[in-house]
């Protein structure tokens, strides 16, 4: 197990760089006071909705701080800052930031979802603690979803080192850059499992310039949940409802390599068999090119769940994209800025069944898993697209139609979705979204849904500025879910956000 002794080390030293001006100025010599951004950020807003559940756009992606239920009001606080380093070296920095969320509702809670130390050195960088992230190559901004990590949960508390965004590649003069992080976190408690781990790292290559007219990149996404303890799970998969959590198991996680019993007894024939924690991920392709005034990016994030994910035995499973972004233009009127389709498929899951008598399983049964019985789940948030659904969040008729498959907490992986979504702007100060998401859903293979089950959600924003309040916008949204999966309702949300920026 990692020493909690090791880990409280290395924040203190990140938190002491960020407050200490002796530590400062050993980092870089400083003659010059660094420069300093501070951000102020607060938004008050409400929610109604026809029905008891929020409507799917309201709360999908917005990292677990909306109310599932309705109607609901919500206070937003924020601030970040970050301190220059050095007058010649911009990308020397240490940064924080802080947002903290009240909500009232059926449930009230005060959340945390963004708590964070940074420090960035040129083209690395180290933090902790928990930051709001998007993972995979796409459209963030419109998506529906990113496979594995989209924004939908509460960000998970964090310690990671990595490159600061793509760095170029010397010897290649620039054509090449990569992106690449490392990372250890911990998941929230929940009754199921408590004080399990997050291991996370990733490589993306690109080809291409900043300026190239075309641009190619390639990567990997790979998390695993590992170590906990849980009073639920049989002997079979946990030895006295421990799950192994020692350094040899970690560089089995790291590895996602097979257990040995030699190496480490309080594995079980789970472990060995299943590698040791839940391990998923996504292999991400994209191509980006300049069309004139439009910039365009088609791309593709392929699912994996064990081996025959890796070697594409599930395609044409994934995520495909093609999105278009036009230049901004000084142009009044109403204009079209933003535009993406996405089409969404799970349905192979390299076969409906475990034993295929090859080398590599099927039924991969995607965000479910024996060890961790919430799923790829986050504080009731599934941390993937979430279009892969939570029971507690289907109709309570879908929730009971085979009562023995309520131990499986993502009770719907095997999707066909489509989605379209678009922004622009309305004269010289008004910004528009929609997103538009039609499904058919199919249960899982071990409890497939009766018949397809269809729905459509939808949602339409407007963020007017609000110019006699100085820096504040006035942000409005309707949505509705109309089909079979979820409760049809329509809602709205209307909230005002104050942002403020200073420099010294």
């Amino acid at each position: 197990m990692l020493s909690p002794y090791l880990v409280k080390t290395l924040l203190s030293i990140i938190f002491w760089a960020a407050i200490s001006p002796l530590a400062l100025a050993q980092i870089d010599s400083l003659t010059l006071p660094p420069r300093r951004l501070t951000i102020y950020d607060i938004e008050v807003g409400g929610l109604i909705a026809s029905g008891s559940r929020t409507p799917f756009w309201l709360q999908a992606n917005q990292f677990g701080i909306v109310p599932t239920n309705s109607p609901a009001g919500s206070v937003r606080v924020g601030i970040s800052e970050r301190f220059q380093l050095s007058t010649s070296h911009l990308n020397r920095s240490i940064s924080y930031g802080i947002q903290a969320v009240g909500n009232a509702a059926r449930t009230s809670a005060v959340l945390l979802p963004q708590a964070y130390v940074s420090l960035d050195l040129g083209h690395f960088s180290l933090w902790g603690g928990r930051k709001k992230e998007i993972i995979g190559l796409g459209d963030s901004t419109l998506s529906s979803g990113f496979y594995s990590w989209s924004g939908n949960a509460l960000p998970i508390t964090k310690l990671q080192i990595g490159t600061n965004g793509f760095t170029p590649l010397g010897f290649t003069r620039g054509l090449v850059s990569v992106h690449a992080f490392f990372a250890h976190g911990w998941f929230a408690n929940s009754d199921s499992i408590q004080q399990s781990y997050l291991h996370q790292k990733a490589l993306y290559v690109r080809i291409g310039r900043p300026d190239s007219r075309i641009r190619l990149t390639a990567g990997v996404l790979h998390n695993a949940q590992w170590g906990g303890h849980s009073a639920y799970l049989p002997a079979l998969v946990a030895q006295n409802g421990q799950l192994p959590n020692s350094f040899k198991d970690y560089m089995y996680v790291l590895t996602a390599r097979e257990g040995s019993e030699s190496d480490s007894p309080n594995l079980t024939e789970f472990d060995r068999v299943n590698r040791v924690g839940n391990h998923l991920g996504s292999i991400d392709f994209s191509a980006e090119m300049a069309l004139g005034q439009w910039q365009a990016m088609a791309y593709y994030q392929h699912p994996f769940e064990d081996k025959s994910g890796v070697v594409f035995v599930n395609m044409p499973d994934g995520l495909y994209g093609l999105t278009l972004k036009r230049q901004p233009t000084k142009s009044g009127g109403f204009q079209v800025r933003h535009i993406l389709l996405e089409y969404f498929n799970t349905m192979s899951q390299s076969g409906s069944l475990t034993h295929t008598g090859s080398r590599y399983d099927g039924q991969d049964d995607y965000f479910n898993n024996y060890q961790y019985l919430d799923g790829w789940a986050q504080k009731q948030h599934v941390i993937g697209s979430p279009f892969l659904s939570r029971r507690a969040d289907l109709r309570p008729e879908r929730q009971n139609e085979q009562p023995s498959k309520r131990i499986w907490a993502i009770a719907n992986n095997r999707v066909q979705m489509g989605h379209l979504g678009l922004a622009g702007t309305i004269g010289q100060g008004i910004q528009w979204q929609t997103r538009l998401s039609m499904s058919l859903n199919y249960g899982t293979y071990r409890h497939p849904f009766d018949e397809p089950v269809s729905q459509f959600s939808g949602a339409a924003w407007l963020t007017w500025p609000l110019t006699w309040l100085g820096g504040s916008e006035l942000k409005t949204a309707i949505a509705i879910d109309q089909g079979q999966l979820y409760e049809n309702s329509v809602g709205g949300w209307v909230s005002i956000r104050k942002t403020l920026k200073t420099t010294k």
